[in-house]
């Protein structure tokens, strides 16, 4: 069984690093899935070998966005009776859920399209 380093980025753009978590289900799990996606303005839950995740930190990176990133693998469940999806990246600003890199759940989401028509810069502001 391969065993995987938590890690994260704070808004300042430092990694910080810790121990795998142990997988936490029901209320636990949403609790602390809450509290990572209000830990920044802009959470971003990556996995490392994902194109998509790559060229949506890359467009974030070249507008100046800070971002925390936080490794998808142990909140996948949680993210999925959240979002209705698991698939990596999963972006939110201020804690509310805008997608992946192309799309979401909603005809507006998806980190590119988002910073083409300024929404994301939007939802930051407000």
């Amino acid at each position: 069984m391969l065993s995987f380093v938590e890690f994260g980025r704070s808004a300042s753009g430092e990694f910080f690093w810790g121990p795998p978590r142990e997988g936490s289900s029901g209320a636990e799990g949403a609790e602390e899935l809450d509290h990572v996606i209000t830990s920044a303005d802009v959470v971003f839950f990556d996995l490392p070998s994902c194109p998509f995740c790559r060229r949506a930190e890359a467009a974030l990176r070249s507008e100046g966005i800070d971002f925390r990133m936080v490794h998808i693998s142990e909140y996948r469940g949680e993210l999925k009776q959240r979002t209705g999806k698991t698939s990596a990246p999963s972006v939110w600003i201020k804690g509310t859920y805008v997608g992946g890199c192309n799309d979401g759940t909603e005809p507006w989401h998806g980190v590119l399209p988002m910073l083409a028509s300024g929404k994301f810069q939007d939802m930051l502001k407000h």
